[in-house]
């Protein structure tokens, strides 16, 4: 996830952004992005539209990729919760043919495509493949620390460990939890056990 971020904020886009697997977080990290950071304002109002998969259809989908962006130099396309459709395959003459003035992104959360299929192998070789793992319980310390960290606080190793025993492998509830820890800490920068304990 973070690899496709550094890109974008680079400037550097494919066509096509097929984001799968069983931790959602990070999938909806990059569709976060997508939608509020690719375009500005200005550029979003004419170039961005959002699909979601109960709602779509195949054919609208593609057409809404093959158009030609206004006032702007690209256009996003974003389609969540794909796995919501039927006949995914559906997409293969356009993943294998994209506009490049499109950025087409797709989040198929809790599942992935299987990798004999022909649609598979066209998205290996034309398009950006996401495939998300959940972290190991021994990996949540150290992405907990990451993410306090990134909210300019520090934590005790106590207290880490007792936020992570307490949550366990939920990314977002996680980050929820850090977010209302440092509102609680009334300006303080760093989180005890304590402060864990009492919330």
């Amino acid at each position: 996830a973070e690899k496709i971020i550094s890109d974008w904020k680079k400037g550097n886009f494919k066509p096509v952004y097929w984001l799968e697997g069983e931790e959602p977080y990070f999938i909806d990290e990059v569709m976060q992005y997508a939608e509020h950071k690719i375009l500005s304002e200005s550029e979003a109002g004419f170039n961005l539209t959002v699909f979601y998969g109960k709602d779509a259809d195949w054919a609208t989908v593609i057409n809404a990729c093959r158009r030609y962006p206004m006032f702007a130099d690209k256009q996003v396309v974003l389609l969540k919760e794909a796995q919501q459709m039927r006949d995914i395959e559906k997409l293969e003459g356009y993943v294998e043919n994209p506009l490049p003035s499109t950025v087409f992104v797709v989040s198929y959360k809790e599942k992935k495509v299987d990798a004999r299929t022909k649609f598979a192998k066209i998205l290996k070789s034309k398009a950006e493949v996401l495939t998300t793992k959940k972290l190991y319980e021994n990996q949540l310390p150290e992405w907990t620390n990451n993410i306090v960290q990134s909210a300019g606080l520090t934590i005790t190793q106590k207290a880490l460990l007792l936020l992570v025993d307490h949550i366990g492998n939920d990314l977002s509830r996680i980050q929820n939890e850090i977010e209302k820890l440092s509102i609680n800490l009334n300006g303080r920068k760093s989180i005890s056990e304590e402060d864990i304990e009492n919330y």
